[in-house]
């Protein structure tokens, strides 16, 4: 849990605020000072250039995406399946899910593969989200076995991943649905 100040937030929101709508490639320290209002020098003062800075953004909203699974699946009180329910439809919140965030996740995963940091921090929010939901898989059934829990985890979230991608492209109500359902339906084993 990566914890920042409100100073660094601010600047963090804007920086999400540029790439999400400039694009990754076409961010930069002084584009996001002034979406921040703050000077080049403050930015450059709280993170040590693009990639740091990218690097703390994304670090940020995995954050905001952890901290509003976890919101969703309280919600719903203690039932393991509405658990898991609330955990997989949570990702498609419109906070998170819209073309413009698209964009930005597709560019950070493509920077993921020569960017060490930024690799480690994607890693992270994979790593955290499955165990939130392999959590919430055993929980549905405690006589699973370990490894056929992280077996459906791993199958919920490749599809996942690939539903959250064709929803954010083509905004199909009826596909994601049925995604959906097929999501929870491997979760809780109706389907091998």
């Amino acid at each position: 849990c990566v914890h920042f100040s409100e100073t660094q937030e601010q600047m963090l929101d804007a920086a999400m605020d540029v790439i999400v709508r400039d694009g990754l490639d076409s961010t930069s320290m002084r584009a996001v000072a002034e979406e921040a209002d703050v000077s080049l020098g403050l930015l450059s003062y709280h993170f040590e250039g693009k990639e740091k800075l990218v690097v703390a953004a994304f670090q940020r909203a995995t954050e905001r995406l952890m901290q509003l699974i976890a919101d969703r699946m309280a919600e719903v009180g203690d039932d393991p399946r509405a658990r898991v329910k609330a955990a997989l439809r949570s990702w498609f919140d419109p906070e998170f899910s819209d073309p413009q965030h698209l964009e930005m996740w597709l560019a950070i995963w493509a920077v993921s593969r020569t960017n060490d940091e930024v690799a480690v921090a994607e890693r992270d929010l994979y790593d955290r989200c499955a165990a939130q939901l392999n959590a919430a898989i055993k929980d549905v059934d405690r006589s699973l076995s370990p490894d056929a829990v992280g077996r459906r985890t791993t199958d919920v979230l490749a599809l996942q991943n690939g539903l959250w991608i064709n929803w954010n492209r083509w905004a199909d109500e009826d596909a994601l649905e049925r995604g959906l359902q097929l999501c929870e339906s491997i979760a809780f084993g109706d389907v091998t």
